[in-house]
């Protein structure tokens, strides 16, 4: 199944160009693995889906000091401060490994998609900022960022 995952902006264009790919988390839901596919979608300001991308591979990392802080700030395009506020005191972070980003077409305001879900599926969508979603929701989401179209 696929995941939403929800990131700031500027990291959701990193992740989408390439440059990114590696994605930081203080904790993981345990309904989390390996999965196929993770919606980017872009956090206020912007709150649109963006595009998507494979998830690889996911480990769980030991916080002890600057020294790893500053390893997880590196890989994750993120300043030190940032990664340290992020993960405030956390002993443990979640190091989720990306590959293969398609950058929509047309970003989906999530607005709009709780509105074409509730229509082409009769149901409410509350994402979370990371979550598994049903195969339907991404298959809506391409649709609706017209990602069927361009390929």
């Amino acid at each position: 199944m696929p995941v939403w995952m929800s990131v700031k902006p500027k990291f959701a264009q990193l992740i989408l160009s390439g440059v990114k790919d590696v994605e930081v988390r203080r904790w993981l839901p345990k309904t989390i693995v390996m999965e196929d596919r993770c919606i980017v979608y872009a956090s206020s300001p912007t709150c649109a889906v963006l595009g998507e991308a494979a998830i690889e591979d996911i480990r769980a990392v030991r916080v002890r000091d600057e020294g790893d802080l500053k390893l997880l700030a590196e890989i994750a395009h993120a300043s030190v401060d940032e990664m340290k506020e992020y993960l405030g005191g956390k002993d443990v972070a979640y190091v989720i490994s990306l590959s293969d980003p398609i950058k929509y077409p047309r970003p989906v305001p999530l607005s709009e998609l709780k509105e074409i879900v509730k229509e082409k599926l009769g149901k409410d969508f509350h994402p979370n900022p990371l979550f598994r979603v049903g195969a339907e929701v991404l298959d809506v989401v391409r649709e609706a960022a017209g990602f069927l179209e361009a390929y």
